[in-house]
């Protein structure tokens, strides 16, 4: 279940978080419907999808120093580990959230509130919080097929076009 991107790139569009145009961001242009065909020259993406990625791991800073982007990744490795361990296989989709693993691991923030009953100040600060990180996601989302582009070219010098295909 799912929808897909695939061609000279490949990835899951992350559930509920992310469309099936974000390749536009980038320089893609959409070939047709149903299925959107992209392609995306490698001058258009130096220009275009180059300065967003740069423009996205800005939006993603965190203070002076850090910034979702590499914190995302560190986490997707401890979590890489964490489902390894033989204690963690009983129930390997209960890994560690993202946000409290900030809290606990970096003192970022106050950790993930946990989900409450509608109407309740536990459920209000659960809205809240996910209302501040939903663009995040965006954001990392985004950030994670524009990376895929950028070593598709880094990865292909002689290259100069990529395609791909998004489920809509």
């Amino acid at each position: 279940m799912g929808r897909y991107y695939d061609g000279d790139i490949e990835g899951k569009f992350w559930f509920a978080v992310q469309s099936s145009d974000d390749g536009e961001h980038f320089g893609a242009e959409e070939q047709s419907n149903n299925h959107i065909e992209y392609y995306v020259n490698r001058e258009t993406f130096m220009d275009v999808g180059i300065k967003t990625i740069k423009d996205i791991k800005k939006e993603l800073q965190i203070g002076k120093k850090e910034n979702h982007w590499d914190l995302w990744n560190e986490w997707s490795s401890y979590v890489d580990d964490w489902q390894i361990d033989p204690v963690n296989a009983e129930n390997p989709w209960k890994y560690p959230c993202y946000e409290d693993w900030l809290y606990k691991n970096k003192e970022i923030g106050q950790g993930k509130p946990k989900n409450s009953p509608s109407g309740t100040v536990a459920h209000s600060l659960y809205e809240k919080h996910e209302q501040a990180m939903r663009p995040i996601w965006e954001l990392l989302a985004r950030l994670h097929m524009g990376m895929k582009m950028k070593t598709f070219f880094q990865d292909n010098p002689e290259t100069d076009e990529l395609y791909f295909n998004a489920e809509c």
